[in-house]
């Protein structure tokens, strides 16, 4: 189902620069507005969203110079089932992550996004998204001292 156009895509790609601009900046004000915790020292939970919105900048930066040059070949445009299936699965995991916590969602997550892109193994993708999750979760936690949603679920139990 994948088209070409050469002609397509400079007006989305300034449309995309835009909100990676935006989405960059949301990132610093919010990364300069977290409290910084007593016994923190240099390193806080400041760091990750600035360097992230800094990238973003970069991202955005290469975007905007990228749009005005002629595609070398055609574009493709993108698979709506793929999008539509990541789209679900950041909407499913924003509903999961305060219901289960964080494993679990981040699971949900890995795997979808996994499957969206078209992988095939269904039980090896799970076996690597609990990986990941498990090691997103204890790389805040032990690492930056950020706690993770661990849901609704385990403060019944």
């Amino acid at each position: 189902m994948t088209t070409t156009d050469a002609t397509s895509g400079r007006g989305s790609d300034r449309l995309l620069a835009g909100i990676v601009l935006v989405l960059g900046g949301f990132l610093v004000v919010e990364g300069l507005r977290l409290p910084l915790p007593v016994n923190v020292g240099h390193l806080g939970p400041q760091w990750f969203p600035l360097v992230v919105g800094a990238l973003l900048f970069l991202l955005s930066g290469a975007l905007l110079r990228g749009s005005g040059r002629a595609p070398a070949e055609p574009r493709e445009r993108t698979d709506r089932r793929a999008f539509l299936l990541v789209v679900a699965t950041l909407a499913a995991h924003l509903v999961l992550l305060p219901l289960l916590g964080w494993i679990p969602a981040g699971t949900a997550l890995f795997w979808g996004v996994a499957r969206a892109l078209g992988s095939g193994r269904a039980l090896f993708d799970l076996g690597v998204a609990v990986v990941f999750a498990c090691a997103v979760q204890f790389a805040f936690t032990a690492g930056l001292g950020v706690a993770l949603p661990v849901g609704l679920l385990a403060e019944v139990l």
